[in-house]
């Protein structure tokens, strides 16, 4: 548990204070943290993928502080709403937000205004995993391989269809990113939010889709899904027999999901820094890391300050994704 500084005593010449005084100050200066249940924000709905990994690493981290978590689904607009929400709250360190690869940098570049600004209003307490996305079909598709996959589309152009977490979304740029350099003519269908999307997918009602690999392994093991590659430059630990696409000859596509927990900002510093040694000793459990690898994930443990320049990275490598996919902006206002 840390002490927080609050109100230090004045000490020193003309400030002649009677010891009796200057212990009830001192005792006065220093509030332990936390001293009750912590809120996290998850900005997707529940029972998705996402409120599933929130709800795993709060109790994980409500273990390592001494308080429990009460967890807020507040879904909307691709993770924007919970966004939104998080970076309105006091700077106290009882709000916390599962942040993620989206609202945090993508959609800086695929929305004309964000209702916030996520450089400036929250501070990174730091990352928890990484997770490449995997472009998956359904079961029934006539292609074992990305090369067949791209005869079947330049034989009936506009007829085979990909499914997106939305407008918007980085799920939506790899889309029309592999469409214009693989030099095809996909039919794109977005969704509301990633668990209709796979829901579709799964039953065939879509082609394909690149989703996170996390969340695309239950089908995967289920033959429900294919996986035809992986947008990264390593092969999956969890899938080593399928191919990167830079394997395949699309080195630009390179796109991970990440999530990771962000405050308000104004939140004290010595406040980030006990919930970064927490979140970091959560993620060094040999347990939590078999569960971020068993479903093709990274455990991402990182300082503050490593985690902002993560950041930084991520939005010059996705801001130029974007360009490059060609995808339109959503309009706003949001």
């Amino acid at each position: 548990m840390t002490l927080l500084a609050c109100d230090r005593p004045a000490s020193g010449p003309g400030h002649a204070t009677s010891q009796p005084v200057a212990e009830a100050k001192a005792s006065q200066a220093y509030v332990a943290y936390p001293t009750h249940a912590l809120r996290l924000v998850i900005p997707f709905a529940a029972g998705g993928g996402a409120d599933r990994w929130g709800r795993f690493v709060a109790a994980k981290l409500g273990e390592q502080l001494g308080q429990p978590f009460a967890i807020e689904n507040v879904p909307g607009r691709g993770g924007n709403d919970g966004t939104e929400v998080t970076s309105k709250a006091a700077g106290d360190g009882y709000t916390l937000l599962l942040g993620s690869t989206g609202p945090l940098v993508v959609h800086a570049w695929t929305y004309d205004h964000l209702p916030f600004d996520a450089e400036k209003d929250f501070v990174p307490v730091g990352l928890i995993e990484s997770s490449p996305l995997l472009l998956v079909v359904h079961a029934d598709v006539k292609a074992t391989s990305l090369q067949e996959l791209l005869a079947l589309a330049k034989a009936d152009p506009g007829q085979l269809s990909f499914a997106t977490n939305g407008n918007g979304s980085p799920e939506q740029v790899a889309g029309e990113l592999f469409e214009r350099l693989a030099q095809v003519s996909l039919r794109d269908v977005p969704y509301d939010g990633a668990g209709p999307a796979r829901k579709d997918l799964s039953k065939g009602h879509v082609t394909m889709m690149f989703d996170v690999c996390k969340a695309a392994m239950g089908a995967v093991q289920e033959r429900r899904q294919r996986p035809l590659a992986v947008a990264d430059g390593d092969r999956a630990k969890r899938l080593p027999g399928v191919p990167t696409l830079t394997e395949l000859g699309f080195p630009e596509i390179r796109m991970r999901i990440w999530t990771g927990l962000f405050a308000p900002r104004g939140t004290p510093s010595v406040v980030v820094e006990t919930l970064n040694a927490a979140l970091r000793r959560v993620l060094e459990d040999g347990d939590v890391r078999r569960t971020i690898e068993d479903v093709g994930g990274e455990p991402m443990p990182m300082s503050p300050e490593e985690v902002a320049g993560f950041l930084a990275a991520e939005r010059a490598h996705w801001q130029q994704l974007v360009r490059d996919s060609g995808v339109s902006r959503v309009n706003g206002p949001l």
